[in-house]
Parts: C-alpha cells; sequence; structure tokens
C-alpha cells in the first residue's frame, strides 16, 4: 500500500496556497481559510507538519473556516489521523517495535504524537481486538 502523502494531495489543490507563518498564536500549529489558503507554524518538524497539513486539508475538505468547536476538531483529527495512518497493522507493528512509547511509535510512523493518540481513541471494533491480539492490550496511550 501507498503512504498518504498530503503534500502530494495539497500540491493537486493548484488553487490553495500554503503559508509557512510564526504568527499563528501559542499553541496553534495551523490554520485554514476554507478555501484557498493553508498556515502551518514554521517551527515544525517535519511529522508534525505532515500530521497538521492532513489535519488542515481535512477542514479545508469540510469547507471550515476560522475556529472550530471542540467536537468539530475532535472529527477532524480523528480523520486526519485515519487518512494519515489507515493501517492497524502497521501501528500494532511500530507499537510493538516502540515499546508501547507513543512518541517513538508516532516517529516511526512518520505523524506527531497526537494523530496517533487521536487514530487510538477512534478505533474500529476488528481494529481494537488486532492491537488486543497483538500487543494483549489497547490501553498503550493511557
Amino acid at each position: 500500500m501507498t503512504r498518504p502523502h498530503p503534500w502530494r494531495d495539497l500540491r493537486a489543490l493548484a488553487h490553495v496556497t500554503l503559508h509557512l507563518t510564526a504568527d499563528l498564536g501559542p499553541g496553534v500549529w495551523g490554520a485554514t481559510d476554507g478555501a484557498r489558503r493553508i498556515w502551518l507554524d514554521k517551527g515544525l518538524t517535519q511529522r508534525e507538519r505532515r500530521s497538521t497539513l492532513a489535519h488542515e486539508l481535512e477542514h479545508l475538505r469540510r469547507g471550515h473556516t476560522g475556529c472550530q468547536d471542540p467536537a468539530t476538531e475532535r472529527a477532524v483529527e480523528a480523520a486526519a489521523a485515519r487518512y494519515l495512518l489507515p493501517e492497524i497493522r502497521e501501528i500494532a507493528d511500530a507499537l510493538v517495535w516502540a515499546g508501547c512509547h507513543l512518541d517513538t511509535a508516532a516517529d516511526e510512523l512518520w505523524v506527531d504524537e497526537q494523530l496517533l493518540r487521536a487514530r487510538l481513541e477512534h478505533l474500529h471494533p476488528a481494529e481494537r481486538a488486532i492491537l488486543v491480539e497483538r500487543l494483549g492490550r489497547v490501553e498503550v496511550w493511557a
């Protein structure tokens, strides 16, 4: 399977411009106007940029403008997580390799820890069963 590639997705949207900036405010990693612009904090690591870009592309797909309520942000993060981490066996392998340390597993999966947590918090029962079988437990993020 080809690894999801938000940068390629962005390139396919010729009408969307990406801006790297330091002016997003404390704790804000990305933003979009919902139509033509995405802003990313220029201080992010590559895996943080990749995760944040996937998140902002999801906002763009949904036509969101401005700040969203916490429930919407969680839904967008869950969708971005499922997009970047579609294969539960790959996640399981990374968690086993990392000794269930989320940041190490996230690094192996080329995402940030927050996105990995979002993916683990929204498992389908069949995916949960795969993790339980592989890890002997699922609550690795607690």
